[in-house]
């Protein structure tokens, strides 16, 4: 899966975006591309501003066209997702770290508000959770790994998402948040 490293304060700002943010999530859940038209209705926004939008994903190669289609003398261009991973740079310690740390937080915070608008409407419609991992689950806690295992576990991680990042045959979308990191000092040693 291609990497892309957003590094400057222009692509952050594409990438912040809260409606972009909206546009990706939205391409990556639906059930296949989407056109311009389907995403306004979907986002409430205006076609030309998801025409702008798209633009602007484009030039960080987050979006691609995945088709066209002449529907009623008229050719609609669908979209989807690329298929890459982006670093935000969160390791780097520049005049950008404020916005990086926003943009975080507001990821995390979405994909948490998405888990509970699910939870909420499945309780909502009578349906039965026997375990929550039925539906999705969250998790915290501590694990004690050597670095050797860390790495083994970040690359069992880097590893599932490449392998099922994709949509699959009788695939569901999950939206996913994974924070795992060092949390001591290292004097444990």
């Amino acid at each position: 899966m291609k990497k892309i490293k957003l590094t400057t304060k222009k692509e952050l700002n594409i990438y912040m975006s809260p409606v972009r943010q909206q546009l990706l999530r939205q391409l990556s859940i639906a059930n296949g591309p989407m056109t311009p038209k389907m995403l306004s209705e979907t986002l409430g926004i205006s076609p030309s501003s998801v025409q702008h939008h798209i633009r602007k994903l484009s030039e960080l190669e987050l979006i691609e066209l995945d088709h066209t289609e002449v529907i009623n003398g008229i050719v609609a261009s669908y979209y989807k997702p690329a298929q890459v991973t982006v670093q935000i740079g969160l390791g780097t310690s520049d005049e950008l770290d404020p916005q990086r740390e926003v943009l975080m937080e507001n990821i995390i915070s979405e994909v948490y508000k998405g888990f509970c608008r699910q939870m909420k409407k499945r309780r909502d419609a009578g349906e039965l959770i026997n375990e929550p991992t039925d539906l999705g689950d969250t998790r915290t806690g501590v694990l004690y790994l050597t670095d050797e295992m860390a790495g083994k576990l970040m690359q069992l991680i880097q590893d599932f998402i490449v392998e099922y990042g994709t949509p699959q045959q009788g695939g569901d979308p999950w939206e996913y948040a994974l924070i795992a990191y060092k949390a001591g000092d290292g004097s444990n040693d």
